[in-house]
């Protein structure tokens, strides 16, 4: 029996321990040749975007869908994920997916800074203050001993609330500071969780062996990073090599100038899989490009699903099998 699980049975069911375990699990399956991404289409509809992502994680026994829309609904009812098995084709769950959205894209960047930053990183910048960048820093402390996070928005008064929250959450310094430079500049690991359509993160700013996590770029009027930056990685990942020179303008931008080329970029889930080494030296920079992809969202679905089975949670749907 399908069952639905709403965004409260969500935050009841799964946090970042669960993201980050799941994350990392299907980014090493990723690897091992063991899930099929479909890269993101993208629909136009009237007042905006449709969004289609769907995966297989035949290690697991499930594929899953999701179907989500920009600047279109007033809410985030549209936001939904389909799961299914992958033997029977039958549907599993239908879940609300905004929180978990989130928490998958948090856990990606953990993944991706516990296997590419140096492990002794303590100091973290971040420029944006939005719902993303709360679960970046959220992962980014569960897998880094974080002491210090540098914060940049260019509304103070959000900004300022952002890091008295995230101080009580985490345990950590919380500085407001009043440039992206700011936050960038000493920074062990970076993050940039955005909207900009202009650089905002520039290489002249990185420190020796800082790790940077661009994560709001993911459309092709978006940028985050300028070419400094990019071609200052001596690694660069990217959670969908397919998805990413398509959707990726901050690399998109070097490889257009001829400057680097797209072979550069390698899948992240070769890194967790111990394919390929993330650094050689602890003055390298690295870079995870990540545009969230739909092996996360069936990774998180599925452990959703079972943990509700497991309680007794969720809302049966009829049967539709016909």
């Amino acid at each position: 029996m399908a069952i639905l699980l709403d965004e409260q049975c969500i935050r009841s069911l799964i946090g970042m321990p669960d993201a980050l375990d799941a994350v990392e699990e299907v980014f090493r399956a990723q690897g091992n040749g063991q899930v099929y991404n479909v890269p993101r289409v993208r629909a136009p509809v009237k007042g905006g975007i449709v969004r289609i992502t769907a995966a297989v994680l035949a290690y697991r026994g499930y594929y899953g869908v999701k179907i989500s829309s920009a600047a279109v609904f007033g809410s985030n009812a549209g936001r939904m994920f389909c799961l299914y098995k992958e033997e029977t084709g039958e549907l599993c769950a239908i879940v609300q997916v905004f929180a978990m959205g989130a928490l998958r894209t948090g856990a990606a960047s953990g993944i991706a800074t516990k296997y590419m930053a140096n492990p002794e990183a303590s100091t973290l910048g971040v420029v944006g203050s939005g719902r993303q960048a709360r679960t970046q820093v959220e992962a980014i402390c569960a897998v880094r001993p974080i002491k210090h996070v540098k914060v940049y928005s260019p509304t103070k008064a959000n900004c300022e609330k952002f890091c008295r929250d995230i101080a009580e959450q985490f345990k950590v310094e919380a500085t407001a500071v009043d440039s992206a430079e700011q936050a960038v500049r000493n920074s062990a690991v970076v993050v940039s969780a955005t909207t900009s359509e202009e650089p905002i993160v520039f290489g002249r700013w990185l420190a020796q062996g800082t790790h940077v996590n661009a994560i709001g770029a993911n459309y092709e009027h978006r940028r985050e990073l300028d070419r400094d930056a990019v071609l200052a990685a001596s690694m660069i990942a990217a959670d969908d090599v397919e998805q990413v020179r398509y959707e990726s303008t901050d690399l998109g931008i070097a490889v257009k100038h001829g400057t680097m080329s797209w072979d550069r970029v390698v899948s992240l889930g070769d890194i967790v899989a111990g394919k390929i080494a993330a650094r050689q030296y602890v003055t390298d920079i690295t870079l995870f490009k990540s545009l969230g992809v739909a092996i996360e969202d069936v990774a998180l679905a599925a452990r959703a699903y079972e943990k509700a089975l497991a309680q007794g949670l969720g809302v049966p749907l009829p049967d539709l099998a016909g």
